[in-house]
């Protein structure tokens, strides 16, 4: 192993935000949001998109273990690679990069790297070569907080010359001229990363975004079609996506295959073979009993391998066009494989509310440290605090606000909430943005009454974004706060007002919302089953429409599904008779379970399905936002295949336990404000 200098000489000595922590087995990688066009500014630096294969070096004192994205064994794939590691010079280290094959002209080839699996990737002369880009452990020191600019200094420091480890090189230049470069050269595309953007494991952020030159996207083998003339040989790859519980077909990839990987592909899909094809809906069949979508022939298989191809799009009813094989994405989790539509970076989401004035300057992640840190030291009484580049006065921080769930746990106080919307706020505020809040507070805990407050006092701090809404016949025109920054978030912790409810519509556009929702409210008699009964009846239905939903618990006992709809297109009268006409319709095939009246005392105990929520200045609860209920459950995302899980309780996730769930799954609402949609007549 190599051997470090004394301690003197560490480069990465008394760095800021790097911690003292033990060698982790495995580090979940970041991932980046797919968007539509570059950033710009001085805040990004710009990196090649490595069309290779996404790998995690472990170096430690039995030398280096690879994993896949998954945490898989990489040494499956790519045995020998990076051992011995004397290409670093650490006693330990956690290292970031991708795998990449190098074709005659320099250039990543996916296809290529398909034939270099196995021990022929450590081969001398096999071009596969590993681009590390990122350093996330060094020597006793975790470095997730550690801003990346310093990060990626760091692994410069450290890596020695080696023919199959490189550093991959970013640069500082104007973005939309380096993509412009990338695609000159052919190359796969741009990732753009904030420069003081921390490491945020398992998630996929928006400090990170990418941009791709040629148009990919993973797929899962559901079936293959024989070839023209020879019915044992393979023609064509039947795939699928996976959407909301199920798998959706996703058409055939007929182009891209050598003999060998015909050969491959038959080979390894012989044993997964099954009679019933697994999509849902299931492809058309001919009136001479056929299937339909070129489809003849067809041998169903198990969803259990993932391929990337290259596409020249889709077509307006989901199919892949003009697709061609690129190679097998193994140890790619195929329940993970979902259609990759752009996002819109938070950038442009902000900039649909008023002009709030110039941006703050951006927080390193070391600087998000101390300030959590200060928050910890401020005494019971509160005092001054600076987050976010604003200074709050901060009071009763020791007050407890919530009971323990359970009766031996610990009770949880404004200090702790004011600390969780701290740490969420980088997810939570995308779901907020250019949004007015109505605010539902609880200065006296939330085991006492609360109250509703949309107007925005004037005795509150004057840099928070504000939004007057149009005045209106039939109510006041309030000021409402606008969630922008994390400093607005604290405020509004402060002044327990952890219950957030953002209007479905925007400050630019207040007439038109952007959702349609859906709202089982169980009554009293309704039990837990017979609650998730009614979504899976919403997740049926949905479905079999092609409408994409996002279920979510509402951290007390019911279920809600959001369904982002086109900007602009539809009144709330129509989202209210569109979601009553779904609800009635689901109603009537359980009408022992439903009740259409008002109040619960006219229910007899049974759910209502409240499709008035979609009225103007009607609101559900925000995703990630707090429940007034002992332990402070909170509104979390779900997969529809959760509906399914023995776990699942509509308050499973509170104050305590939403974090590590974000940086498990990421953010399962990501698609609400960017994966706008028609909905289809009833």
């Amino acid at each position: 192993m190599p051997t470090r200098e004394p301690a003197g000489a560490d480069p990465g000595a008394d760095l800021p935000g790097a911690v003292p922590a033990e060698l982790p087995r495995f580090v979940a990688p970041m991932g980046a949001a797919l968007v539509a066009e570059v950033p710009v500014g001085p805040d990004w630096l710009f990196e090649v998109k490595w069309d290779g294969f996404r790998l995690e070096a472990v170096v430690g004192p039995e030398g280096v273990r690879t994993f896949t994205r998954h945490g898989n064994d990489g040494d499956g794939y790519f045995p020998g690679l990076l051992d011995p590691p004397t290409w670093i010079d650490a006693r330990e280290a956690v290292v970031d990069g991708e795998v990449v094959a190098l074709d005659a002209s320099g250039r990543p080839d996916f296809s290529l790297l398909q034939d270099r699996l196995g021990p022929a990737a450590a081969r001398p002369g096999s071009g596969v070569v590993y681009q590390a880009f990122d350093l996330l452990h060094l020597d006793g020191r975790c470095l997730h907080d550690v801003p990346l600019e310093e990060r990626k200094r760091l692994l410069a420091e450290v890596l020695r010359e080696h023919p199959r480890v490189r550093l991959s090189a970013h640069v500082l230049a104007d973005g939309p001229a380096f993509l412009a470069a990338v695609r000159e050269q052919g190359l796969e595309g741009v990732v753009a990363k904030r420069r003081s953007s921390r490491y945020e494991p398992g998630l996929r952020s928006g400090s990170w975004r990418k941009v791709k030159v040629r148009p990919e996207q993973d797929l899962v083998v559901v079936g293959w079609t024989p070839a023209r003339g020879n019915d044992r040989e393979l023609g064509a790859l039947v795939v699928a996506v996976h959407e909301q519980g199920r798998w959706r077909f996703a058409g055939k990839v007929g182009s891209g295959f050598t003999e060998r990987t015909r050969a491959a592909l038959r080979t390894e899909l012989a044993p997964l073979e099954v009679a019933e094809p697994p999509v849902d809906p299931v492809p058309p069949i001919t009136a001479r009993g056929r299937w339909g979508a070129g489809l003849a022939g067809v041998r169903w298989v198990r969803p259990a391998l993932v391929i990337r191809a290259e596409l020249g799009g889709w077509t307006t009813d989901g199919l892949v066009r003009q697709s061609a094989f690129k190679g097998v994405d193994r140890g790619r989790d195929p329940w993970q494989v979902t259609r990759e539509r752009p996002l819109v970076a938070p950038d442009a989401a902000r900039a649909s509310a008023p002009d709030p004035g110039p941006d703050p300057p951006p927080t390193a992640a070391a600087a998000m440290l101390d300030e959590l840190a200060a928050l910890a030291a401020l005494p019971g009484a509160g005092g001054e605090w600076e987050v976010g580049g604003q200074r709050l006065r901060l009071t009763n921080l020791d007050k407890v606000l919530f009971a323990p769930q359970a009766p031996d746990g610990a009770p949880i106080t404004k200090r702790e909430v004011i600390d969780y919307l701290a740490r969420i706020a980088p997810v939570m505020l995308v779901h907020l943005a250019g949004r007015p809040l109505n605010l539902h507070r609880y200065p006296d805990g939330a085991g006492a009454p609360g109250f509703w407050q949309k107007d925005l006092p004037a005795s509150a701090p004057s840099w928070l974004t504000r939004w007057r809404e149009p005045a209106a016949a039939d109510r006041t025109a309030n000021t409402h706060v606008v969630a922008e920054d994390l400093a607005t978030l604290a405020w509004l912790g402060n002044q327990a007002a952890f219950e957030l409810h953002a209007w479905t519509s925007t400050c630019a556009d207040p007439q038109h919302p952007t959702f349609a929702l859906v709202d089982i409210d169980p009554g009293t008699s309704t039990t837990w089953e017979q609650t998730l009964t009614l979504a899976r009846l919403y997740r049926t239905a949905l479905a079999h429409l092609g409408v994409r939903g996002l279920p979510k618990t509402t951290g007390s006992r019911g279920l809600q599904v959001w369904i982002p709809v086109e900007r602009g297109r539809y009144t709330f009268a129509e989202t209210t008779a569109w979601v009553e006409g779904l609800s009635r319709a689901i109603g009537a095939t359980v009408p022992e379970l439903v009740s259409w009246e008002w109040t619960k005392a006219e229910r007899g105990g049974r759910a209502r399905l409240d499709y008035t929520q979609n009225a103007a200045n009607r609101t559900l609860v925000a995703p990630y936002a707090i429940r007034p209920r002992p332990g402070a459950p909170v509104s979390m995302p779900i997969g529809w295949e959760e509906l399914d899980d023995p776990a699942l309780r509509s308050d499973r996730w509170t104050l305590r336990t939403a974090l590590a769930r974000v940086a498990q799954v990421g953010d399962l609402f990501a698609p609400a404000q960017v994966e706008p949609q028609v909905l289809p007549r009833l």
